[in-house]
Parts: structure tokens; C-alpha cells; sequence
């Protein structure tokens, strides 16, 4: 029993310890996949894995538990740390690896070393140079922590050091290391330090030689491009070339001066040819010559338009910057500054109205006046224009058979009873245009204010208003809609159409056709049909508006009418207008 136990101990532990050596794939992500070995496994660039999928599965018939192993394909190694590596996932096998998949190494393990690790470990190799078998010398044991805080130490030390070369001159750098090396022989940065104080020698003198070619005496050749060959040296780029001082971003409409910079001199003249938005061709501009080493050019404004312009290079036969088919570009951003507001956008209307349609004038019972005055402002937006105004209008109406059957002409009908009344109406008033299309406009008008309402026969239009005997006056609000849609022009020859109601006061129908035979004679003929200014009987009116426009910014204009309720209540009336735009 004994015997069997410690058997089955045995093969859990080994069957335990495989499983936490066998490794698996840990993620997967797009083409890459992360495994569980490393360098310390003898994987890392370029060694193959085997990946392994473990297939485990119940026998329907004796419920056996069976387990099996199939490879899937082969990947490579792209990265790896210490212990875990980044493989490419090839289209074969993209889609397949799941995460727990096994992985074997393919071929013996390599060793890896991390080639930083190296050179710092090479920086601590003290003065002595190596041991006898060439091997740096590696410290081993002794107190731990205080192992740690000596190297934080060696490291805060050179930084300060670092932080004093920032924005000095190359050999001002190289005084500052050599004086910390002195003072501390023993850093573990030294070899470091040694690299970067060879650096800064260069560098020092490739300016030392660039300031002598700037400075030495003409020997027929010119000594800006010595300093730019010297300077291009010390920059890592090829002597010869070409560089531009172009701009990436630019506004719209404006030209764009443009630098380049030559390196030699060049024989051949040197052309640059740009392509604006939309163009299917370049156009050349030649680049002036601005002392030993600058070419100057300027991108007219017409060819800077918003989008993408390209441009390039070139001298002769030969590209020096982009070419053709692979050109720079310059992105021209859309203007966002705001035009200046565009003349006739503003608008001042004033118009007086005398209507009187039983002709009796100031003795008769139906006539009113009306005069409004109205301020407009062309948003051109989805608002095309608003406008704000007030008006009043006063007047006398009532039933107009009373009217026409008393003898006496006084408003009387057959029981001795006053059947007119004397009303004035004061109102404000908004109305908002409305241009979905450039032919079409929609114009709606609320508007509201106080109707007075007197009446007495000896009363008046202005009796409620101006005396302290207030019997038989009425006061109420008034709110009211008026409607109108234009179609044409609206600076030309257009028809409008509208409709207005007001309680208390009436209804307003109305066709208004806007000619212009000259463009000094604006002409209006309307017809209007309207029970103003009471609720009562309907009515005719014919009206025609003549301006004349001698100057742009205002034009006056008289406007005559005729007005019937029937054939034997009628009368004539006129009105004036005066408008401002600018």
C-alpha cells in the first residue's frame, strides 16, 4: 500500500512539474503573440518555436479520457526579454493561436545576451583592465543593501553633472566629464562617459572648422557654402544637397515666400514648380539667387487656394527636392476670417396710409390711417433677414349698410342706435424671412398691442386717449398674424402673396407684384381685400407705390388707391413711403 502511494505521489509531481515547465502562449494580439520563454530558455531574434495544440477528448464509449497533441505550424521569434518573447503570427496561422496553446523550441538553445547589460557591465570593468582570463571582474556577496545605495549614488552624481552641460558648448561639456572622472575613477559610468566625451570632441571640432571656412580669406570661392558643408557634416546629412525653409500649414489667398539653402554652387538654373488645388499641371517659378548660398522664390497668392498645393525641385534634368510624381505639398487651411459685411444688408422702411372708403373723408364713418416704421437686417442665414418695427393706426368703421341708409349721416340705424366706433390700434411687431430658395421666401409677422376702443357718437379716434372722461371706452390686447410668401427675385420682378388677421381689428388679404421698369423707378400694384379697420364688411382696395431711386442708399415713394366696399360706398385715398438700404 505503501509502495503504491509513494508511486502515485511520484508521478503527480512529475506530471505537476511538466506542466509548470511546458510552455504555453500567454496573448495574442492582432499578428503577435507573447510566450513564456526567454533569453534565459536560449530563445531570442530569429529562433524558431513549434506551436503545439493539446486536444483532450472523452471515448463516447468506454468514457476514457484521451489526450493528444497536433502542431500547428511553425513561428519565429521577432524580440524576446529575459523571459518572455514576441513571435509574428504568419496568415497561415492567423486566427488559430489561442491562448494555453504549447510551445517547444526548435533546434538547441543559443545564448542571448542584452547588449546594454553588456556595456554597463563593461563600464564597471575597473582600471586594471580584465582578469587573467579576460573576463570582467563581477563582485560577488557582501552587503546588499549597501551595494544599492553606492550605485544610486553613482547615478545621482553623474546626472548633476548632466544637468550642468545642458546649453553649453561642446568643449565646456568635455571639461565638465573630465573633471567628474577625476574626482570619481571608480563610476560605473566611466566608459560611458568616455564614449560621450569622444562625441563632443568631434563636435567641437567640426564648428572648429565650419567658423575657420567662414572666416578664411576669399580664394575665389564663396565661404557661405564651406559653412554650410561644415555645418551639414556636423548634422549627419549629405554635402550637396539641397535645404528648404518652406512652410507645412498656410492661409488661403496670400503668397508664400519660400528659402533654400545650397550646399555648392550650381551651374544649371534652378526652378521650382508648383501645383495648386485642382490644377492638372505646374506651374514654374524661378528661384532668384540671394547671396553665396540662398535661392528665393515666391508662390503667387492665385495659386494658394484652400486644399493641398504640391511642389518641387529642380535644376536641368535633375530633382533636388521631391520630383513630379513624389512631390512636397503645403496644406492651404480654409480661410476663417470673416468677410466684410456686404452692402444692402440693412434697411429702414417708413410708410403713411390715408384709406377712406366711403369718401366722406373726415366727416364720413369709414376711413382709418396707418403708418408704420421698421428696422431689417439681412442675416443671409437660415434667418435670411429679420425685422422689428411698431406702428398704429387709427380710424372709424362700422356696418356699412347703417352707414349708407341714415339720412342724416350721422351712423344711425332704424332704432335711433350709434352703430359705428371709433378705434386705435397700437402695435410692435417681428417678422422673420425665411429663403430656402433663391426664388422662394416665406415671411412670417407676429404682432401685438392695445386696441382703444370708443363708442360714443361724439366721441373719436383720439377721445379715449387724450381725456380724463373715460365712459364708453374700451381697452383691450391685441395679437395678430400676418403671412406672406414671395416667389421671384426679391431685387427684381416678384409676386407676393399674404394673409393677416388681428382680433379685434380685421383681416388683411393682399397680392403685391414688385416691378422695376428702370432701376431709378421701383413700381408696386397690389389688391387687397380687408373688413379694416373694424370687423364688419368686406372690401376692395387697388393701390399703386412709384419710387424713385436717385441715390443708392434711399429712394422715397407715393402710392395712390381706390377703395370699395360696393358700388355706392367707395373712395379715393394716398399714402407715402420713405426707405433707406445700405
Amino acid at each position: 500500500m505503501r509502495s503504491a502511494l509513494l508511486i502515485a505521489c511520484l508521478v503527480l509531481a512529475l506530471t505537476g512539474a511538466r506542466a509548470v515547465a511546458a510552455p504555453v502562449v500567454l496573448g495574442v494580439s492582432g499578428d503577435r503573440a507573447y510566450v513564456d520563454l526567454g533569453a534565459r530558455d536560449g530563445v531570442g531574434a530569429g529562433s524558431e518555436l513549434e506551436l503545439v495544440r493539446e486536444v483532450v477528448v472523452t471515448d463516447p464509449v468506454t468514457r476514457k479520457t484521451l489526450r493528444d497533441a497536433f502542431v500547428l505550424g511553425t513561428v519565429t521569434v521577432e524580440r524576446a526579454g529575459e523571459h518572455v518573447c514576441e513571435v509574428a503570427i504568419g496568415p497561415d496561422l492567423k486566427g488559430r493561436i489561442a491562448v494555453g496553446d504549447r510551445i517547444a523550441r526548435v533546434g538547441d538553445a543559443r545564448r542571448f545576451a542584452d547588449p546594454w547589460a553588456e556595456q554597463v557591465l563593461a563600464s564597471k570593468q575597473p582600471a586594471g583592465g580584465t582578469t587573467d582570463g579576460g573576463d570582467v571582474q563581477v563582485t560577488t556577496g557582501g552587503d546588499v543593501h549597501a551595494s544599492a545605495a553606492a550605485a544610486v549614488a553613482a547615478a545621482e552624481a553623474a546626472r548633476e553633472v548632466w544637468l550642468t552641460t545642458l546649453g553649453k558648448a561642446p568643449r565646456d561639456r568635455v571639461t565638465a566629464w573630465r573633471t567628474f572622472l577625476t574626482a570619481n575613477p571608480g563610476t560605473p559610468y566611466a566608459a560611458t562617459i568616455r564614449a560621450e566625451i569622444a562625441s563632443l570632441e568631434g563636435q567641437a571640432i567640426a564648428l572648429d572648422a565650419a567658423v575657420a571656412a567662414a572666416n578664411a580669406a576669399d580664394q575665389g570661392g564663396p565661404k557661405r557654402p564651406a559653412l554650410v558643408d561644415a555645418l551639414a557634416e556636423l548634422a549627419g546629412r549629405p554635402i550637396g544637397s539641397l535645404y528648404a525653409a518652406v512652410p507645412t500649414r498656410v492661409s488661403p489667398g496670400r503668397p508664400i515666400g519660400v528659402v533654400f539653402t545650397r550646399t555648392q554652387p550650381l551651374a544649371d538654373p534652378v526652378w521650382l514648380y508648383v501645383q495648386p488645388p485642382g490644377a492638372r499641371s505646374y506651374t514654374r517659378v524661378a528661384l532668384a539667387a540671394d547671396g553665396d548660398g540662398y535661392l528665393r522664390a515666391t508662390i503667387p497668392a492665385e495659386l494658394v487656394r484652400p486644399g493641398t498645393v504640391a511642389w518641387y525641385v529642380s535644376a536641368a534634368d535633375r530633382s533636388l527636392i521631391g520630383d513630379e510624381d513624389a512631390p512636397q505639398t503645403i496644406t492651404v487651411e480654409r480661410d476663417l476670417a470673416e468677410a466684410a459685411p456686404a452692402r444692402g444688408r440693412t434697411q429702414i422702411r417708413t410708410s403713411l396710409d390715408y384709406v377712406d372708403f366711403d369718401g366722406g373723408l373726415e366727416d364720413g364713418f369709414d376711413q382709418y390711417a396707418q403708418a408704420e416704421l421698421d428696422f431689417a437686417y439681412q442675416f443671409r442665414a437660415q434667418v435670411h433677414t429679420a425685422r422689428v418695427g411698431f406702428g398704429t393706426m387709427s380710424g372709424t368703421g362700422g356696418p356699412k349698410d347703417v352707414i349708407d341708409g341714415d339720412p342724416t349721416g350721422q351712423c344711425l340705424d332704424g332704432n335711433n342706435e350709434f352703430r359705428c366706433r371709433a378705434l386705435t390700434f397700437s402695435y410692435v411687431y417681428t417678422e422673420f424671412e425665411f429663403r430656402p430658395r433663391a426664388q422662394f421666401a416665406l415671411m412670417v409677422r407676429p404682432q401685438a398691442g392695445l386696441i382703444t376702443t370708443d363708442r360714443r357718437p361724439d366721441g373719436g379716434p383720439r377721445r379715449c386717449g387724450d381725456a380724463t372722461d373715460l365712459a364708453d371706452c374700451q381697452f383691450e390686447k391685441g395679437f395678430g398674424l400676418r403671412l406672406r410668401a414671395r416667389i421671384g427675385d426679391a431685387l427684381g420682378t416678384n409676386l407676393e402673396l399674404g394673409a393677416g388677421f388681428t382680433a379685434g381689428v380685421g383681416t388683411l388679404f393682399e397680392a403685391l407684384y414688385n416691378w422695376a421698369p428702370t432701376p431709378k423707378v421701383p413700381v408696386k400694384l397690389a389688391v387687397q381685400v380687408t373688413d379694416l379697420p373694424v370687423p364688419e364688411d368686406f372690401g376692395v382696395r387697388l393701390l399703386a407705390d412709384v419710387g424713385w431711386r436717385g441715390v443708392a442708399w434711399v429712394y422715397p415713394s407715393l402710392r395712390v388707391s381706390y377703395q370699395a366696399r360696393d358700388i355706392d360706398h367707395v373712395g379715393v385715398s394716398g399714402g407715402l413711403g420713405l426707405n433707406f438700404d445700405w
